[in-house]
């Protein structure tokens, strides 16, 4: 899936630590103008395989320390050969673009693909991460191989996540301790995760509305905090086009990489509210002065994540609006 192969260039140009980067593309087109362009940047480390990703993934005797999967759609058929090839303690990146399946919009394809049930809510970018990552703990935990995301993000219209894989059967089981369920009121947008089905609520606790339940999916952390302080403190020396881009992003990821999971969005809160919405820093603010943790998400411009609970929030509301 290396198409142009400019992904392979620039690990081999833009990181000093790698040595030789194997890139393959089953269309043989797309292999001939990658091997123009690895010899227009004099890249002599790179080498381009014409097949199928499985096929590579699956014969290779060598294991890789880093696998990228990028296809068009799901990486979920890649996962199970893409974790045989790592070594123990490499990482494995994925992307999926069929976001429509991970954030409920189609559960039924969902369920095909990843074998999870999906909800739809206004939370689904971060519920399209972690069913991604959950999908992997499935298939990785089936090889007795444990995974723990070191960084993730949902940007533009794709999903992205970086793991890192160790081997052994305790791996794997802590790894699964993180897969759970999460319960979403679509009346007051109460949500909770919930480790086991045995600690399932079926109406919600505030205003008895029907719930709905989605899962199994990754309850645990989406970041490693140490490595999103280490990228954080690369971004000042990256030229791109897209700094600004770049710089929002990994604020927004180092502010909520330390908070509990599924955000919610301002101008869905004021939705259910029939109001109209405060200015997401006043409510950020009122939280914080209540002694409760309050950061903004990259998942969504109007989101924000807090350990506040429901009633909480929908109270910050109401005082925020009676004094405009």
């Amino acid at each position: 899936m290396t198409a142009s192969g400019v992904r392979a260039i620039r690990y081999l140009v833009e990181c000093p630590n790698v040595e030789n980067v194997t890139a393959s593309d089953v269309n043989p087109a797309s292999v001939e103008f990658a091997k123009r362009m690895l010899e227009l940047n004099n890249l002599a480390k790179g080498s381009l395989i014409e097949s199928d990703a499985n096929a590579l993934l699956s014969t290779r005797r060598e294991r890789f320390d880093l696998v990228d999967l990028d296809p068009f759609g799901s990486p979920a058929p890649f996962f199970e050969n893409a974790l045989r090839s790592i070594i123990d303690g490499g990482v494995l990146a994925a992307t999926a673009t069929d976001m429509a399946p991970l954030t409920g919009a189609r559960p039924q394809a969902c369920f095909r693909k990843y074998n999870i049930v999906p909800i739809r809510s206004e939370f689904g970018n971060e519920m399209a991460v972690r069913n991604l990552i959950a999908c992997l703990v499935f298939v990785a935990s089936r090889l007795e191989l444990g995974i723990r995301p070191v960084f993730s993000h949902a940007s533009d219209h794709y999903s992205r996540i970086y793991v890192r894989v160790s081997r052994g059967r305790k791996a794997a089981n802590e790894s699964v301790k993180n897969v759970g369920f999460v319960e979403y009121c679509p009346k007051c947008l109460r949500r909770d995760p919930r480790e086991r089905l045995a600690d399932l609520h079926f109406e919600c606790e505030d205003c008895g509305f029907r719930k709905k339940i989605g899962g199994p999916t990754w309850l645990g952390v989406l970041w490693d905090s140490a490595c999103v302080k280490r990228m954080a403190s690369f971004v000042g020396g990256v030229r791109s086009s897209r700094i600004s881009h770049l710089q929002k992003l990994m604020f927004n990821v180092e502010q909520e990489c330390v908070a509990p999971p599924f955000y919610n969005r301002v101008d869905q809160i004021a939705r259910s509210l029939v109001t109209n919405p405060p200015r997401i820093r006043s409510l950020l603010s009122a939280l914080r002065d209540e002694g409760y943790l309050a950061t903004v998400t990259h998942f969504h411009s109007n989101g924000f994540r807090t350990e506040a609970p429901n009633r909480i929030i929908r109270s910050g509301f109401f005082k925020l609006i009676s004094k405009t």
